[in-house]
This record gives structure tokens, C-alpha cells and sequence, in this order.
């Protein structure tokens, strides 16, 4: 990364990336504290300097956020291409961080907070994930900064939907605070046996291990109770802890629970998302 002192201005950062694939916003540097003081649930796909769950931060910067559309569920590839645009783009000094990705995204005015305890972007729906880029030279931020909505999404008003549908009965929003049972919902999505919605337990004995006896994958109910790690490690599958499941190298989309982001209220899909089309 260079050093080039050229004043970085907002605008010129926007044009770098795709509309039809990338929203992009504006953090503060108060922004930015108020998502690194914000708790998330648990770390995962980490990248970058690390702004959660701390008092002393080294640096507080202005950043960008950016929300790139992704249908695909446990694919986290947007943070390398999205340093490989900004690397191209000789920008100065900056680096990815890592923190809230949620309020970084309602802060920024890109999405709003819904009733299923996830952010909704205003340009893909629910089909979207985050990151964040900080900057050490000031940014000449938007000629008009976005408004961040802090209440819940206008369409979760007196709607059930989202709970109702949970198989997991994870999600608590029948008065505030409205809370997630993320213990509850990790576990649907990593060792679910429904019979109709995929679940990464699922995808591992179909693809990666379909050796393993049925009676010991039927065992496997919970992250706290397994016998044994759900290995990536055959049929050229690997996991990378901040891109996701790979296999022969390259991207591969784990499908697993959609049922909070399929009803009809917030989704095209009302209700029947296309598990089998994945």
C-alpha cells in the first residue's frame, strides 16, 4: 500500500465497485467506536484488524462499509475481492477490520435492523454480507451523509412471520427486546435434521465424508455434545476460516437454513425457499 497523500474523497471510493454488486457507505470515526464497543455473537470468518468486544482500540479511523450481494449462505469471499479492488486502486494507507458488520451496515445508512436480529440492505434484501475497510487519511465524506435508521424495519411492524417460520424456535420477538437464541439457531444450521432444509452436517456426509455410518451423523445434534470435528478434508473440500468451505480452491456455497428470510412479508420467496435448487 502506498503512501500517497492525495486528499481520498467518498465519492471516488463509491465508483470503485460494481452498483449491481456492491452498496457503499460511510463510517465516522464516533461510527466506527459506537460498532467497535457493540457485542457481537461470536466470532467467526475473522479478517483484518480486530474492532469487537474491547475497551482500547490503537487507532480509530473513518471507514467505508461495504455490502455485496450474496445469495450463497457460508461463502465469505467478498473480503478479498473487496481488497483486491482497493489494493488496485493505490488508496494510501488502509486495512480490512473487523467488527459489528451489523451496525456497521444501519450506521452507514445501507440496511435496517429486522425482527429476525439481521440487517436488512436497502439494495439486496437479505441477499447481502458486510465488510469494512478503515482508512488513516481523513475521507472527504458524502456531500449529504445517509441517515441511519435505528429502529426496526417499517415491515416488521406486528409481524410474526419470522418467528413463527424458525424451526430452531430461536427467534424472541413478541415484545422487546426482541432477542435471537444464537446457541439454538448455530445448531439448526450446523446439524439440523429437517427434512427439507440443508444443513452443514448434511452437505459434509452427502459430499465430503458420505463414508461415515448414518447412525454416528444421526448422533451429531450440537456443537457442545460432538464426538468429533466436522473435518473438511476429502474429496478435495477444505475450510478457510475467513472465506468459507472450499473445494479444489474455489468458493463453495454450504446451503443451510433460510426460513427467517423466506416469508412473504420481506422475501420474493413467500415462504418456499429453493433448498433444492442450491
Amino acid at each position: 500500500m502506498s503512501n500517497n497523500k492525495v486528499p481520498l474523497k467518498f465519492s471516488d471510493i463509491r465508483d470503485l465497485f460494481p452498483r449491481e454488486q456492491w452498496d457503499v457507505g460511510f463510517l465516522t470515526k464516533e461510527q466506527l467506536k459506537i460498532c467497535a464497543y457493540s457485542p457481537i455473537k461470536g466470532k467467526a470468518q475473522e479478517y483484518g484488524e480486530d474492532y469487537t468486544n474491547n475497551i482500547h482500540f490503537l487507532s480509530i479511523v473513518n471507514s467505508i462499509v461495504l455490502v455485496r450481494h450474496s445469495p450463497d449462505s457460508w461463502e465469505y469471499s467478498l473480503y478479498k475481492e473487496a481488497d483486491e479492488i482497493l489494493k488496485k486502486a493505490d488508496l494510501g494507507e488502509w486495512y480490512p477490520i473487523y467488527t459489528n458488520f451489523k451496525q456497521a451496515a444501519v450506521l452507514s445508512g445501507l440496511g435496517v435492523r429486522a425482527k429476525n436480529s439481521l440487517v436488512y440492505s436497502y439494495r439486496f434484501g437479505f441477499d447481502a454480507k458486510v465488510c469494512v475497510a478503515g482508512f488513516i487519511e481523513e475521507i472527504i465524506p458524502p456531500a449529504r451523509a445517509a441517515l441511519a435508521d435505528l429502529k426496526y424495519w417499517e415491515r416488521c411492524a406486528n409481524c410474526p412471520d419470522c418467528r413463527v417460520a424458525c424451526p430452531a424456535g430461536a427467534i424472541h420477538n413478541e415484545a422487546e427486546p426482541f432477542w435471537l437464541d444464537s446457541g439454538k439457531c448455530d445448531d439448526f444450521i450446523g446439524f439440523g435434521d429437517h427434512p427439507r432444509i440443508p444443513s452443514i452436517k448434511k452437505f459434509w456426509h452427502k459430499f465430503v465424508h458420505p463414508e461415515a455410518p448414518q447412525e454416528e451423523v444421526d448422533k451429531m445434534k450440537a456443537l457442545t455434545n460432538l464426538d468429533k470435528e466436522l473435518l473438511f478434508d476429502a474429496n478435495g473440500y477444505t475450510l478457510d476460516m475467513q472465506t468459507g468451505v472450499l473445494k479444489d480452491g474455489k468458493p463453495a456455497p454450504v446451503p443451510f437454513c433460510r426460513e427467517c428470510q423466506a416469508q412473504p412479508r420481506c422475501s420474493k420467496w413467500r415462504g418456499n425457499y429453493p433448498y433444492d435448487a442450491l
